[in-house]
């Protein structure tokens, strides 16, 4: 594991630790046994119906380390927001008529084609780009949630996590009165506490004056761990290319975006549909009455990201 910080708060945790004395049998078991008492919490969350199998419940648990009870957490999170948020959740499906004007015509949504040097998957966001008249932004969260849960597919991007390039090219006065801090912190809830994403880095590119706003709001919602993997660039698109594949960046950064093939990502998140579908038949049969902590708590801080 990357993280060396021990979590042995009680036997319901798991954290793994490379070492000479550990060994491949030692973390099979420690990971089955994670995976056990994870479904024997979900089990007692009568109101919850969730998905039970090893692919879902992986994604948990290499999120948040093995630790069973942050991944537990990090469940009823997932399902509430879902509840919470029917404007973002409600009929999603890869199926649905958003990727040729979010993805295919304005590039507002990308996912390159390889990993980054780290072996982490890239998802490129143009978010100065966006306006109403392309897309609402509900319909632009919609685009990026499908493509976040369609790289959690990957047990490598599970444990290796996720790298986000957001471009703010053209933002202006009318971002501002849409980016709004209850928009800000909604994103970041998704991302940081609702997910099972381990976000390993933030590249800003483009950033005008006005972005300075952006950030001071997001810094409010964003742990600590995640501002301080925060890198804005400006307009050097050079340092960022040692950092990202060629083919989340533009021609005018050098890269080959102009020329990525939508058809072969499409049809990777057409694949997925019945998952999706699946995945709405899930959740609290009633709202509960005390919800998981979504601002999370420093235990979180170790194992989230």
């Amino acid at each position: 594991m990357k993280d060396k910080e021990k979590n042995v708060s009680d036997d319901a945790s798991y954290a793994l630790q490379d070492g000479p004395t550990s060994s491949l049998e030692e973390m099979t078991n420690t990971k089955q046994d994670a995976m056990l008492q994870l479904r024997e919490l979900i089990a007692g969350e009568t109101r919850l119906h969730c998905p039970t199998n090893d692919a879902f419940l992986g994604k948990f648990l290499r999120a948040r380390d093995y630790n069973v009870e942050c991944s537990f957490k990090n469940i009823k999170n997932y399902f509430k927001v879902r509840s919470d948020c029917p404007e973002l959740f409600d009929r999603l499906d890869p199926d649905s008529a958003f990727f040729d004007t979010i993805c295919r015509e304005h590039k507002l949504v990308t996912v390159s084609r390889k990993k980054d040097p780290k072996g982490r998957a890239v998802i490129s966001l143009n978010l100065g780009a966006w306006n109403t008249s392309i897309c609402s932004l509900n319909d632009f969260f919609r685009a990026g949630i499908v493509h976040v849960e369609h790289v959690l597919f990957d047990e490598e991007v599970q444990a290796d996590g996720v790298v986000f390039v957001m471009d703010f090219k053209d933002l202006g006065i009318y971002h501002l009165t849409q980016f709004t801090p209850p928009v800000i912190k909604r994103l970041f809830r998704l991302l940081q506490d609702c997910f099972p994403l381990r976000i390993k880095g933030i590249y800003v590119i483009n950033n005008p004056t006005l972005f300075d706003i952006l950030f001071a709001i997001a810094k409010h919602f964003m742990k600590a761990k995640l501002v301080s993997r925060t890198v804005i660039f400006g307009t050097d698109w050079k340092k960022l290319r040692y950092l990202v594949p060629d083919d989340v960046i533009p021609e005018e950064g050098g890269g080959t975006l102009g020329t990525y093939d939508y058809d072969a990502m499409e049809r990777n998140l057409k694949s997925s549909t019945e998952y999706f579908r699946e995945m709405s038949s899930y959740g609290y049969l009633h709202k509960p009455n005390v919800c998981a902590d979504s601002e999370g708590s420093e235990e979180e801080e170790h194992t989230a990201l």
